[in-house]
């Protein structure tokens, strides 16, 4: 509503937790004169929620971040690569971002509206960030960060907010924006948000005909193209993947597992077995890999030598590295075939250890 009753050439969205520096509006201003494309964020600065301690700008060469997603279609941060680094001309110039926050832009009014807005069937707040990163991308836009321009922020903990219906109306406005702008890749974010694919199977995400018109009406490029021109460094999962879910052994009746190492998994952790509630989702690719999902890098590792198993940073070639390829026999064991050995479960580990057929304690299963 604010967007259509503003009068402005340019529309300024900001969060209301916010703290502007001094200079903050020029850049973006000037860079939407420049390229009218352009949907423009400001570099932001944390304000500290405890006690509202600003980080301030310091004039030298720095670290930066770029918004990105994960294949559940949870926003994020992650640094620019260095590709892209190479590609700016001076520390002043654009960083291009294949995802914004959304709480904290500047648009062209009339590009706003030549691109559809946003999509008012979307229910309170969000995925309306990444429908629009999308959207803009797809259909001929830039998303970019302005270095010069810098926000304050607070980060909160927690939304403050009470959802009508609870977090499924978030998981609705994501549905909506995979019918429209993810093509087939939108499989994937089903099989690993069982809620959203049960919106899509009970229709309830509400009519998107005028959306796709839109797509359509605007000539915009597929999820394809985005993945491989604006976003290439992601790891993209099979669509429909050989095998996936929870891996269970059948003699121990337990899953493999991995805790988190401050509230994120890392490479070398030892890989257990146990029956907790929150054991890990994991895909068996179409090169051979038992990958830990959710666009994690990190892969089932058999160590050379050792009998331990952990994970490992996944092979980026098209083949998996020896060490991380496994097969499913048809004896329900998982093989590596480099060292000839296979997965077993004892007293809690997991273990590579010579295969024997008739051993339960071999045999896996995903569930």
């Amino acid at each position: 509503m604010g967007a259509q009753a503003a009068r402005g050439e340019v529309l300024t969205f900001l969060d209301s937790h916010c703290e502007c520096f001094d200079g903050w509006l020029e850049p973006l201003l000037a860079r939407i004169a420049e390229q009218p494309s352009a949907v423009v964020s400001p570099k932001i600065n944390v304000i500290d929620r405890n006690n509202l301690w600003v980080h301030k700008p310091v004039p030298r060469p720095q670290r930066y971040s770029r918004g990105n997603f994960d294949w559940r279609l949870k926003f994020g941060w992650e640094a620019v690569p260095k590709e892209e680094l190479k590609r700016r001309k001076n520390e002043t110039y654009p960083i291009r971002t294949p995802t914004f926050a959304g709480g904290l832009f500047a648009v062209s009014k009339s590009y706003f509206e030549h691109i559809g807005s946003y999509d008012d069937q979307m229910e309170f707040w969000g995925g309306e960030n990444l429908e629009m990163s999308f959207r803009v991308w797809q259909c001929g836009g830039l998303l970019e960060i302005i270095p010069c321009s810098v926000v304050g922020h607070i980060f909160r903990k927690k939304s403050p907010h009470t959802f009508p219906n609870g977090s499924s109306v978030i998981t609705r406005n994501l549905v909506r924006l995979a019918e429209v702008w993810m093509d087939d890749y939108k499989e994937i974010f089903y099989r690993l948000n069982r809620v959203a694919a049960s919106i899509f199977k009970m229709n309830s995400f509400g009519d998107v005909s005028e959306r796709r018109q839109l797509r359509e009406k605007l000539r915009c490029k597929n999820f394809s193209w985005y993945l491989n021109s604006v976003y290439p460094e992601t790891y993209v999962p099979d669509i429909r993947p050989t095998m996936y879910g929870q891996l269970e052994n059948s003699g121990w009746q337990c899953q493999l597992d991995v805790k988190k190492t401050k509230k994120h998994w890392e490479p070398g952790q030892m890989v257990t077995c146990n029956n907790r509630i929150e054991a890990q989702y994991y895909e068996y690719t179409s090169k051979q890999e038992i990958r830990l999902s959710f666009g994690i890098k990190l892969c089932l590792h058999a160590d050379p030598g050792k009998a331990s198993v952990c994970l490992e940073w996944c092979h980026p070639k098209e083949k998996a590295a020896p060490e991380q390829a496994w097969i499913f026999t048809e004896t329900n064991q998982v093989m590596n075939p480099s060292s000839g050995k296979c997965l077993a479960a004892a007293g809690g580990n997991v273990i590579l250890t010579s295969c024997k057929s008739a051993e339960v304690s071999q045999k896996w299963a995903f569930i």
